[in-house]
């Protein structure tokens, strides 16, 4: 997992430190804030980290470096880099980004003239490596960032495989996405998998011309979208940049940081959420450069991370408030929660923060649900007490399509008795709202199984302390009940 990442005298950062979330950061920013060029640093790490046996130099002579610091020196062929330009300001160069890896690890690039590049790795210990034998014995986290990519050609001829490789990384990589499904077909099954499961109706159907030489024809990727059966070239766009998408997540399974750059570009609203969610549950660090409310709207604010180049650091929104703050200095017009509202069908009220409960339930039981709770426009009502405005709300919501918004609501039975509770269901179903009463005192009781708390306990034990048994964890639960 990627720590922190440090630019110096890099494009438009004099010296600026970024943080990372360790599971997700969303990268927001208004214009020129510098969110490409994070993704340009990113991107130059990955180049390295993509090395399995990299072969060491000694430090170019214009580098005023320690003559101990070899390093690796990438290529830039193929790659959309222009590092030309890549001095603040006009200043002398080197330009120098450090990436930071959570056990310690650094990759220091550092980026002289004429583009020149040489990047030093350390464990983390701090020590240098610098021969191969090393670096054999050595991992660095492995970091994939997603190529630029465009609507698909209508057709694809069979390519060489070293080529279609060579390419995979680069904005090339759009017109040869057929090329990539054969040179890595053994991905294809667990690619047709995840792109059936996650845009309801679609079907892979083959992919044909696999057994096809370069230069002997055509390559085609049969798909259906419900009813309408077609090579995938005749598809909307949509779908197109949706499939590369989740091809490129499949075979990136392994790695340790995804990296996304505006993925939201030729995807509606709801391919945005639904993106996010899905590579949210992955195993790996995710991190997203994006203008998207939905998205943002999508994360905790504590994973949306503000740019700012004219500060010494970014940093982490740290409410809703916050996060809607930054939605307005970008420029848009757009409230989340009342954007939420306008495109939606339903309105959730709940008691207190039970919104972040009911989305720890669902991500478990019901990762792929296309109604994340989160995502679902909710206020909180406060309890019992905040009946009146539920009760009310039913009767004047409408969406922008001037439907009516269905409204459901949770409550605590806390300790009210049968009847209030059999009264309270039946002036819901007088006024529309789809009410639920938790059997349990307060939905967190759900939370207090014996076993479960158990087995957590036992994971955080060191290994020379004995966890307890459920038995001492059932009486430890009676004990401070009874204290209460």
């Amino acid at each position: 997992m990627i720590k922190e990442l440090r630019l110096e005298n890099f494009r438009g950062f004099d010296d600026h430190r970024i943080p990372f979330n360790p599971r997700t950061t969303v990268v927001v920013g208004k214009n020129n804030a510098g969110k490409s060029t994070i993704v340009e640093a990113l991107r130059l790490v990955s180049l390295i980290t993509r090395y399995q046996r990299p072969e060491f130099h000694a430090v170019p002579s214009l580098l005023d470096r320690p003559r101990r610091e070899k390093g690796v020196n990438p290529s830039l062929q193929n790659i959309e880099l222009n590092l030309e330009s890549a001095f603040h300001r006009y200043s002398n160069p080197p330009a120098i980004i450090t990436c930071t890896f959570e056990k310690g690890e650094t990759i220091t690039i550092y980026i002289g003239k004429d583009a020149q590049i040489h990047a030093v790795i350390r464990d983390g210990r701090g020590d240098l490596i610098v021969t191969p034998t090393q670096a054999s014995t050595f991992r660095l986290p492995k970091v994939q960032i997603l190529p630029q990519i465009a609507p698909l050609e209508e057709t694809e001829q069979v390519l060489g495989e070293s080529y279609v490789k060579r390419h995979m990384i680069t904005s090339r990589s759009s017109l040869h996405f057929r090329n990539q499904l054969k040179v890595l077909y053994e991905h294809f099954r667990n690619f047709k998998k995840i792109a059936e499961t996650t845009w309801p109706g679609l079907r892979i159907t083959s992919l044909e011309g696999r057994e096809k030489l370069p230069g002997q024809g055509p390559l085609s990727l049969l798909v259906q979208d419900t009813d309408f059966v077609a090579e995938v070239g005749w598809m909307g766009h949509g779908l197109q940049m949706w499939l590369q998408t989740m091809w490129f997540l499949t075979y990136s399974e392994g790695a340790d940081v995804v990296i996304l750059d505006e993925p939201d570009v030729y995807m509606h609203a709801d391919l945005q959420r639904r993106l996010i969610r899905f590579v949210k549950d992955r195993d790996w660090q995710t991190i997203i450069a994006t203008h998207s409310m939905e998205m943002m709207a999508e994360v905790e604010p504590e994973e949306v991370l503000v740019v700012d180049r004219r500060k010494d650091k970014s940093t982490f929104a740290p409410s809703l408030p916050a996060v809607q703050r930054v939605v307005n200095h970008i420029g848009s017009i757009h409230n989340i929660q009342l954007a939420r509202l306008w495109s939606a069908k339903t309105l959730l009220l709940v008691e207190g923060e039970d919104v972040a409960i009911l989305k720890r339930f669902q991500n478990r039981l019901f990762q792929m649900s296309e109604k994340p709770f989160d995502a679902l426009p909710n206020m909180s009502i406060g309890g019992w007490g905040g009946w009146r405005l539920v009760s009310g709300s039913s009767f004047f919501l409408k969406n922008a399509g001037g439907e009516d918004i269905l409204t459901y609501c949770f409550l605590d039975s806390d300790y009210h008795h049968d009847e209030q509770i059999d009264a309270r269901y039946a002036e819901a179903k007088t006024h529309g709202v789809e009410l639920h009463i938790w059997s349990r005192k307060e939905i967190e009781n759900f939370l207090i199984v014996p076993s479960a708390i158990q087995r957590v306990i036992a994971f955080g034990c060191k290994a020379q302390k004995t966890p307890p048994t459920i038995e001492e964890v059932e009486e430890e639960i009676d004990r401070i009940a009874e204290s209460l």
